[in-house]
């Protein structure tokens, strides 16, 4: 194989290969936009407009009072994200030592199915945006 043709062959290949990342990357994110996760903070005024919508109904909440209602959330949003934050690996901690110390008490048969529950309850809860329960 000559040079130019072993030249040509690797170029082909680095071509290829940035061009599958380029396409990875934009499959990924047109994934996440289309699911709405690349853009959470839509999800949180979701939850805020939901939760005054709530409120509203329940309480007979004025108009001005909806959205003043609405206004407070948002405002601490913000504080509870960051809260959040720092709890969500405490919680995922516990929720997987829990998991281990009832995988050491089930038989193997047990085990594998409880490895399925996991996963399934883990996915379920993951399309909701929430922390899975043991």
């Amino acid at each position: 194989m000559s040079s130019n043709t072993r030249m040509a062959a690797v170029v082909v290949v680095v071509v290829a290969f940035i061009a599958g990342i380029l396409v990875g990357v934009a499959g990924d994110h047109f994934y996440l936009i289309r699911n709405g996760r690349l853009f959470p903070r839509r999800a949180g005024r979701f939850a805020a407009d939901r939760m005054a919508d709530n409120l509203g109904r329940e309480l007979q909440l004025s108009p001005q009072q909806k959205t003043q209602v609405q206004q407070i959330i948002e405002r601490h949003r913000a504080k509870i994200d960051a809260v959040m934050s720092n709890v969500r690996p405490q919680v995922r901690q516990e929720i997987d030592a829990t998991n281990q110390e009832i995988e050491t008490i089930l038989t193997a048969e047990q085990r594998t199915k409880f490895e399925t529950l996991r996963m399934r309850m883990g996915a379920r809860h993951r399309d909701r945006g929430s922390t899975p329960r043991p």
